[in-house]
């Protein structure tokens, strides 16, 4: 039996963990720390009233129905990490905090030996940058970055069509993230820019980690831009929608996300409140090792059928293009009129597979089935460097090294 540990476990851990438990292979989850407990384990079972629900922040999202049921009472909960990884003997251990704590909870983990699953942002400083670098070369246990985009059948698939030779060498990539959910930013609590540091870091990183891992190229510098057009405004910091008299005429509120676009909210935090952080656009140019470079843009308020993300890649011969949304390869021959197409058929669930791949890699090098992890620490830091180094651009305006 495999014995796994969440030191934060929220959303993005609790769809994890509906992974890991499911795959073939008994794994159970021994241990939680988490300083609300209370939230935890009604995340777990998604059980209470709606007003008690609310009261916890735990949204629509959260309670989508999971494969593998979680009792609670099962499970030690500890108010600290520290006094987790003391007190068990834990085979892995997932962080899942806020972005401004992965690096001191990955510092925990792996000067203990352990196994680790960390999400991303790897680190939202140069500092701790430095930090996992060196933690990186003394690491005794594996590390699994959540970087699930990289493991997609559709990104496996550009990389297949790409290592044939089918355009040659890639010597431009236009890469592209329209986010249909964008809203999520600021009306969770994402919007804390002090917690995010920003969506280079919270959103980017996955894109960059694609084109490195597409490309094989190591980053260099970059220069960026980002803009803040939309979700700015006067309201009262801490404001709620359900708490506005606005909450009917307000584009943006959680009634007119669910009653008039159909969508799913995600907290209900005013996004045109004095507080509201984040940038609600930005692009930057990437130039790599070898000459070539890569231009990257995202944009959060684009909705609907304006969605997409993914990228175009070009060589000599011919030109790649791939998008997540429409689920389609497009092959160009640039010697000829041909165009080929492909519908990948990508599972609906789990960042289209990602997920299921990269859980299964992780209890993979846990039991020494296998030795290298399909996304590991040196890409969560070669991805966050370019975001970094693109923050603080788009702050500066001017060229940074990577």
């Amino acid at each position: 039996m495999i014995r796994l540990g969440v030191i934060g476990y929220g959303v993005r851990a609790d769809m994890l963990m509906d992974e890991l438990l499911t795959l073939p292979g008994e794994a159970c989850l021994c241990a939680v720390a988490d300083q609300n407990p209370e939230r935890v384990k009604a995340l777990m079972t998604k059980k209470g009233s709606k007003e008690f629900l609310h009261a916890m922040e735990i949204d629509k999202i959260d309670g989508m129905l999971r494969k593998c049921p979680i009792d609670p009472e099962s499970i030690r909960f500890y108010r600290t990490a520290e006094e987790m990884l003391d007190a068990e003997e834990l085979d892995g251990v997932l962080v899942g905090t806020n972005c401004n704590t992965h690096t001191h909870f990955a510092q925990l983990v792996l000067e203990r030996g352990i196994p680790l699953f960390l999400e991303k942002p790897v680190a939202v400083s140069r500092k701790e940058v430095a930090l996992l670098e060196r933690l990186a070369d003394e690491a005794k246990a594996p590390v699994v970055v959540s970087f699930p985009l990289r493991v997609t059948r559709i990104v496996q698939e550009v990389r297949k069509i790409i290592d044939s030779g089918a355009i040659g060498k890639v010597e431009q990539v236009q890469a592209f993230n329209d986010v249909s959910y964008g809203f999520v930013y600021f009306h969770d609590w994402y919007r804390d820019e002090s917690v995010s540091h920003g969506l280079f870091l919270q959103k980017a990183t996955h894109d960059i980690d694609v084109i490195n891992y597409l490309t094989g190229e190591k980053p260099l510098r970059v220069c960026a831009m980002k803009s803040k057009q939309i979700y700015k405004g006067d309201m009262p910091a801490g404001l709620r929608c359900s708490e506005c008299d606005r909450w009917e005429s307000c584009m943006d509120s959680t009634y007119h996300i669910e009653k008039t676009r159909n969508d799913i909210p995600r907290s209900d935090y005013c996004s045109f409140a004095v507080d509201t952080g984040n940038e609600d656009s930005g692009s930057l140019i990437l130039r790599y090792a070898s000459g070539m470079h890569a231009v990257y843009s995202q944009n959060f308020f684009a909705r609907k059928g304006a969605a997409r993300r993914g990228a175009r890649l070009y060589g000599y011969k011919g030109t790649v293009e791939f998008d997540f949304v429409s689920d389609v390869i497009t092959l160009y021959d640039h010697m000829s009129d041909q165009v080929t197409t492909v519908k990948v058929n990508t599972p609906p669930a789990g960042h289209g597979g990602g997920d299921s791949a990269l859980c299964g890699n992780f209890l993979d090098l846990i039991r020494g089935n296998v030795q290298r992890s399909v996304a590991p620490l040196e890409a969560g830091i070669s991805s966050v460097r370019v975001c970094l180094a693109a923050k603080e651009s788009s702050e500066e305006e001017v060229f940074r090294n990577v």
